[in-house]
């Protein structure tokens, strides 16, 4: 008979495990012989093997013998139980609203070259205080075309380059008392009108 190396029982000749800890026997380095059944002991109810009187676990598999199943180790105290591991399915995206297409242009390039238009326009009339203006003002209205993502933002755009660009005509014809009344009006109107529409 050997011993086991875990708790010193005697392991049966011949027997793979210890029947007292379940833990595997030192392999045997000679033939291969067949067990010797053990009459009167427990029957395991995996592998079939009888084992010894007293034996607590199976000689050949080392599992638990009788009502007794082999436990895990009692979780270390203070520590909540593990939850059961999830399983995680790839989730589909939502589908995503049809959205009409709008044209692709480069509004950078465009500005840029309304700026150069309108600068050698200036050039040949000589109406820089109010060409400059305008400029801003169309160069505003574009830009912020491009990069509006809601209708407010848009609606902000174009009363920027309304204000600039009414700002350079009334400068231009000296019409300062009605011209401040019409772009007041006009941003009035455009509050409204873009009010209206986001309320509907």
């Amino acid at each position: 008979m050997s011993m086991c190396a875990r708790c010193d029982a005697q392991i049966p000749e011949g027997g793979r495990f210890c029947i007292e800890c379940g833990a595997p026997a030192e392999p045997a380095t000679g033939a291969t012989e067949r067990l010797p059944e053990h009459a009167g002991g427990p029957q395991c109810g995996v592998c079939g093997t009888r084992n010894p009187a007293g034996a607590d676990f199976c000689v050949s598999c080392g599992r638990a013998l009788g009502a007794r199943p082999l436990a895990e180790p009692p979780p270390a105290p203070g520590l909540p139980p593990m939850p059961a591991p999830l399983s995680y399915a790839p989730a589909e995206p939502p589908p995503m609203p049809a959205r009409r297409m709008r044209p692709f242009v480069e509004w950078d390039g465009l500005t840029g070259g309304i700026w150069l238009i309108g600068l050698a326009v200036l050039f040949m009339t000589g109406w820089w205080w109010p060409g400059i203006l305008v400029l801003i003002g169309l160069s505003s209205l574009l830009s912020g075309m491009a990069r509006a993502q809601s209708p407010q933002a848009r609606l902000g755009a174009l009363q920027g380059a309304v204000w600039m660009i009414g700002i350079a005509v009334i400068a231009a014809f000296g019409w300062w008392w009605p011209g401040m009344l019409v772009l007041i009006g006009l941003s009035a109107i455009m509050g409204a009108v873009s009010f209206r529409d986001h309320s509907s």
